[in-house]
């Protein structure tokens, strides 16, 4: 699958895993990477939704089809596919939207 990110931020933590790691704990990271490398051997997101891997949960409340991907508790990683309702499973792009707790009232961006 093709992966684009939200902003350079979010492109260049996820570009050098090692720049990351100096934010974020080292088995969030981990994991981040294992979801990333299935998400691009991926032929298409509903492939990838078939797996089941990172507990994938579609989430309400915006604008654009968002999916989190579990990293740890309260921590996930926001994708969202290039796509609306009726073709999210033949999707091939996503874009990441970061690293985020987004439980309780407010989102809080650990990578934004």
């Amino acid at each position: 699958m093709k992966i684009t990110y939200a902003n350079g931020k979010v492109e260049k933590y996820f570009s050098d895993y090692s720049k990351m790691q100096r934010e974020l704990p080292s088995d969030w990271v981990r994991t981040i990477k294992k979801h990333m490398d299935r998400l691009i051997a991926a032929e298409c997101f509903g492939d990838f939704l078939t797996l089941g891997l990172g507990k994938p949960e579609q989430l309400t409340g915006y604008k654009n089809i968002r999916y989190s991907l579990h990293v740890a508790p309260h921590v996930r990683l926001i994708i969202e596919p290039n796509a609306n309702q009726d073709t999210v499973m033949i999707c091939t792009e996503i874009k990441v939207e970061g690293v985020s707790d987004y439980h309780g009232s407010k989102e809080n961006w650990y990578i934004p």
